[in-house]
């Protein structure tokens, strides 16, 4: 039999050709919360449009456009929380990954019309590649030499763009790339593409949290906390890294693919300034210190704030100044809230077994 299904005390297992099986846990105390919760983000977007503006001060368009910018920065902060627990370094440089995957489709459906269908196999691929090629990284320098390599990236990229603007644009960027959808009426566009970011955001988190509930994930908690007693017990930590690090930059370069075919253009020059690293960063610490599900609630909270920020500021004319009242609010949270957002709510349900990542003591 291909596939055989076996039920046990609170789990399902599914077995494969005999040979591989995947195995659930289905007690109501580990998967209700999570589900009630996948249940609200999925039908509460459809409501937001009889909401009156009145009351969150934001139009139905102007939210629907913050919850799918919510769902590019958790791609990217999903994979980075994954990549730093696999690979036992804190990477500066997601936002360099997120370019690479936006040029590569900007370029590849503009001029050689390929399909967005393709390009994001592409850049995927292709972020990957650049991934594996920097991978060496992960096991030559550690500490500040790693941080400062991988902040230097984005720099050269920055630079480079501006070299070759007749390819990249500079920050002009490249037009006419094919929009993801295009159904002749904006809210319905906007409920599309907010769909198919939603539907990537729930399919890494099922794939790293199954992952992380496994024996592998066990491997990856070794070698984050120490990469000796890892390799004393026989732990390949070399090939591990080097896997984690090419696969986590791939998925940040599907975060540039979603940008490319959602804007239908792509200006590399604006996605690799700080704010895109500083955004991806503080969705995993602010979410909960790198925990898998709270790098989706700190992505959303640091939007939906920003947003109001700018609305409810330019009320009183200082638009301007939504950026740095952020900014001080995030300062603020990460002091009154040292476990994150995700923390305040394990305190609540400390049964409950989740994923969640440690940050490596020696930096």
């Amino acid at each position: 039999m291909v596939i055989r299904f076996e039920e046990r005390r609170g789990r399902i297992i599914l077995h494969f050709l005999n040979k591989w099986r995947l195995e659930w846990t289905v007690e109501p105390r580990y998967w209700r919360n999570p589900l009630i919760a996948t249940v609200l983000w999925i039908c509460i977007p459809p409501l937001i449009i009889f909401i009156p503006r009145e009351i969150v001060g934001i139009g139905p368009m102007t939210l629907l456009s913050s919850f799918i910018m919510a769902n590019i920065i958790a791609i990217s902060a999903i994979a980075h929380a994954f990549q730093t627990i696999g690979t036992g370094r804190v990477s500066f440089g997601p936002h360099f990954f997120v370019v690479v995957g936006g040029y590569v489709a900007a370029l590849l459906n503009r001029n050689y019309g390929v399909d967005p269908a393709i390009t994001l196999l592409a850049s995927f691929a292709i972020a990957a590649l650049v991934g594996l090629g920097l991978s060496p990284l992960t096991i030559i320098s550690r500490g500040i030499y790693f941080t400062l390599i991988t902040l230097i990236l984005p720099l050269i990229l920055y630079e480079f763009t501006y070299w070759r603007s007749d390819i990249f644009g500079a920050e002009t960027g490249i037009p006419g790339v094919t929009r993801l959808v295009a159904t002749g009426n904006a809210i319905v566009d906007l409920y599309i593409v907010f769909y198919i970011s939603l539907a990537i955001v729930i399919i890494l988190l099922l794939i790293i949290d199954k992952i992380l509930r496994s024996r592998w994930g066990l491997v990856l908690g070794v070698i984050n906390e120490d990469e000796d007693v890892a390799a004393s017990f026989g732990i390949d930590t070399r090939k591990i890294k080097v896997i984690v690090f090419s696969i986590t930059c791939g998925i940040m370069g599907i975060s540039g693919w979603l940008i490319a075919h959602y804007y239908g253009s792509f200006a590399g020059t604006m996605w690799l300034e700080p704010w895109m690293l500083i955004f991806i960063l503080l969705s995993s610490t602010l979410g909960g210190k790198g925990a898998i599900y709270g790098t989706v609630i700190g992505a959303y909270f640091i939007i939906l704030l920003r947003d109001l920020w700018r609305v409810y500021l330019s009320g009183f004319h200082l638009g301007e100044y939504a950026l740095l009242a952020l900014y001080t609010a995030m300062l603020a949270s990460l002091y009154l809230m040292p476990e994150g957002l995700w923390g305040v709510y394990r305190k609540r349900r400390y049964r409950e077994y989740v994923p969640s990542i440690r940050i490596r003591r020696k930096l």
